[in-house]
């Protein structure tokens, strides 16, 4: 099954975007922090965070980010559309946490002869607290 193209023309300020992961695991940080190289023992180390004020570990901001960018370029037609995602980190997302990731058109404009959208984007847990929160641009095809 091929993936439905999103048009410039299909999409409108206030349109909203999201996707939800499946409830974050050790084993999720732990093949996190062998990808991203980040041992530090807040994510990898029950014994170590025991004696931190979460008492326990916490997941990778990066991790975060990463399933804010993943929501993004699921949307989008092509990975490369995605020119712009900053994100910054409200909150901690613990084992047992389930992210989910949403997005906002704020703008959408053409310059240069593309089109693009802007978003705020933001990633939640099953509280509805904002653990992250950012802004993308991207760019759409147009129809014609």
């Amino acid at each position: 099954m091929s993936k439905k193209i999103v048009y410039f023309e299909d999409v409108n300020v206030g349109d909203e975007i999201s996707s939800t992961n499946p409830p974050i695991t050790r084993v999720h940080i732990a093949k996190y922090a062998g990808a991203s190289g980040d041992f530090n023992p807040i994510h990898v180390d029950e014994e170590f965070a025991k004696n931190t004020p979460q008492k326990t570990v916490i997941a990778h901001g990066m991790m975060t980010m990463g399933y804010v960018a993943r929501m993004l370029t699921d949307w989008l037609p092509d990975p490369t559309h995605l020119k712009r995602l900053k994100v910054e980190f409200r909150g901690m997302v613990f084992p047992g946490d389930t992210v989910t990731c949403k997005g906002k058109i704020v703008d959408k404009y053409q310059k240069n002869g593309k089109n693009y959208v802007k978003l705020e984007v933001w990633a939640e847990n099953q509280r509805g607290e904002k653990v992250a929160i950012g802004e993308a641009e991207a760019v759409l095809p147009s129809k014609s």
